[in-house]
């Protein structure tokens, strides 16, 4: 990969590092909050294989960075009154005010 192109991570490459991380940490890889650098190779040199795209341990550490930032802000959506989750189409419902509230904090 060229030096200055951004990583682009693809849905597939998504689920194969979350499947993976997964497995690391059912394997005792993750002993504090965040898992061993051999479980970030694991993920960066299996995504290079199957998506012939050289990742990098930085490019899965940030990415699941970016995971827990976005999981961190569906959970505080959830949780809140008017707002719900559709589990079918894996997104937030919400009641208009309730929407409409939320776009206004947000903003």
């Amino acid at each position: 990969m060229a030096k200055g192109k951004q990583f682009r991570w693809t849905k597939p490459m998504e689920r194969l590092l979350l499947e993976i991380l997964a497995d690391e940490a059912l394997k005792g890889n993750k002993p504090t909050k965040t898992f061993k650098t051999s479980s970030f190779t694991r993920v960066a040199e299996s995504i290079s294989l199957k998506f012939a795209f050289e990742c990098t341990t930085d490019n899965v550490e940030n990415h699941l960075k970016t995971i827990k930032s976005t999981w961190n802000v569906i959970a505080t959506l959830r949780g809140k009154s008017g707002l719900g989750w559709d589990d079918t189409l894996k997104m937030i419902t919400a009641e208009r005010q309730s929407y409409e509230e939320e776009v206004t904090v947000q903003s």
